[in-house]
């Protein structure tokens, strides 16, 4: 199950949900029980990333 960040617009806290996809919409601030929230996207990381030397590259995909 994918996790998905959220802020709420009411009271300002940050919160981590797993939770499908479909449901996204039903979720509520567990401080607040505000319903106003925001997504935080963040960086994806990738295994395989930059290599030792820095150098980015493609990380390992092709």
């Amino acid at each position: 199950m994918p996790s998905y960040e959220f802020r709420c617009q009411t009271c300002g806290h940050q919160f981590t949900v797993k939770i499908a996809w479909e449901k996204k919409s039903s979720v509520t601030c567990p401080e607040c029980g505000g319903d106003k929230l925001r997504e935080v996207f963040g960086s994806i990381f990738w295994s395989g990333g930059a290599n030792a030397a820095g150098a980015g590259g493609c990380g390992g995909f092709g």
